[in-house]
């Protein structure tokens, strides 16, 4: 009953020190870690048609359960999808979220939270699975164990190849501990996140976070900052699912998926907008703000046109087309990308890239869509935003839409 329920909800924000969101379960222990990896009857009885499934995953928040191993969460309403399921589609299963077992309870509801709510903006396109590490090796070896158990378990992949890679290679689940712990040693900071390319043989998008920084008490970044991250990785998720493609070297054709500043700068762009237009309207919660500095939309994007400017300085022989994640200028693609979409947004109009780039990108290849969705060619382009470049900052502020009611 409701009385039951509040003096639970009480409890639990006595013990976890913070106020679990809407449908939030609070600390479950189960005998059986894998109750998720495989379908069950709540799954199997799941019928629910897309836009229904859509409502739902922001009707209630999360569900998180403390398996030991790892934090474990997904929507309160809608299950996780039974393997296997169609790759990149739209589907009416929860993304599944896997946190490492030294991050509080409260980071892995966040992250889901977020993650729901790009989902219900942008489309629920899955499989989707996000593991997030912390900083203590014992749990990040946990965390590992249980996915490569998850992996093998599914037919996917060795375990013991599984766990050699996410033990020692540059991108495995080490490697992002060791992210979030140089952070906090050294006081400054820093995150990484991203997907990994193997999820598409195994039929999922997977995607790795270290410690989200703007969610701990570590740090004075705020927490919007966090679910710009989790938004921005999210947006890869809807870009990658139009394309079909198994083969890898296809699938990082640069031919068919595009420039770096065109992907890195649209997830970028799409995650600073939207952000705000959904934190105003109230569908995303402000969190961690308090003491914090301040995020805005307007002026995290002129801190972009600066550094972007400043970095194509430092880096004279390098075109913007030309930028790539090995230079060293690389950041620029991020920052005068989401300027360059920030651009083409403003020209014709928020919706394009979503309703005519995207669906028709794997069958007439980047440049063919580029001038389809834009009517004008790669190189025009360039050239055109080149003189928006030599704009004042104020008339290149201008052009961004307001994110206010």
């Amino acid at each position: 009953d409701e009385e039951a329920a509040s003096k639970i909800l009480e409890s639990l924000t006595d013990m976890l020190g913070y106020t679990p969101s809407e449908g939030f379960l609070g600390i479950e222990i189960d005998d059986d870690p894998f109750q998720y990896s495989e379908p069950n009857k709540e799954q199997n009885d799941w019928d629910a048609e897309p836009d229904e499934a859509q409502q739902k995953l922001l009707d209630t928040v999360n569900k998180c359960q403390d398996l030991n191993t790892h934090t474990y969460c997904l929507s309160f309403q809608v299950p996780a999808a039974p393997a296997p399921q169609p790759w990149g589609e739209i589907i009416t299963y929860s993304p599944e979220v896997f946190c490492a077992s030294d991050l509080s309870a409260s980071i892995c509801d966040e992250i889901t939270t977020a993650l729901l709510v790009a989902a219900s903006e942008w489309g629920n396109y899955g499989p989707l699975e996000y593991w997030v590490l912390g900083t203590e090796e014992q749990a990040a070896k946990a965390l590992s164990e249980f996915f490569c158990d998850r992996r093998h378990k599914r037919g996917q992949f060795s375990k013991e190849i599984c766990l050699r890679k996410q033990n020692n290679s540059q991108y495995g689940f080490e490697s992002y501990r060791k992210t979030g712990a140089e952070a906090v040693s050294s006081g400054r900071p820093m995150m990484d996140a991203g997907g990994d390319g193997a999820g598409r043989r195994w039929g999922i998008h997977f995607y790795k976070s270290s410690l989200p920084v703007g969610l701990s008490d570590m740090f004075n970044v705020p927490g919007a900052s966090e679910q710009k991250t989790v938004f921005h990785e999210y947006f890869h998720v809807v870009q990658y699912s139009h394309i079909k493609a198994k083969d890898h070297s296809k699938r990082k054709d640069e031919q068919l998926i595009g420039p770096v500043w065109f992907r890195e700068g649209g997830a970028e762009y799409m995650a600073q907008s939207v952000l705000m237009k959904l934190r105003n309207s109230g569908k995303l919660p402000e969190i961690k703000e308090k003491g914090r500095w301040p995020f805005e939309f307007k002026n995290e994007m002129k801190k972009k046109m600066l550094d972007g400017l400043r970095m194509l300085k430092e880096c004279p022989d390098l075109r913007m087309q030309d930028l790539n994640h090995e230079s060293s200028c690389n950041q620029a693609a991020y920052e005068l990308g989401a300027w360059a979409h920030a651009y083409l947004a403003n020209k014709f109009g928020p919706d394009i890239l979503l309703d005519t780039f995207y669906p028709n990108l794997e069958k007439l290849g980047w440049e063919g869509t580029f001038e389809r969705a834009y009517n004008m060619s790669s190189e025009d382009f360039y050239e055109e935003f080149e003189k928006f470049l030599n704009w004042s900052l104020e008339e290149q502020l201008a052009i961004l839409p307001a994110t206010e009611n």
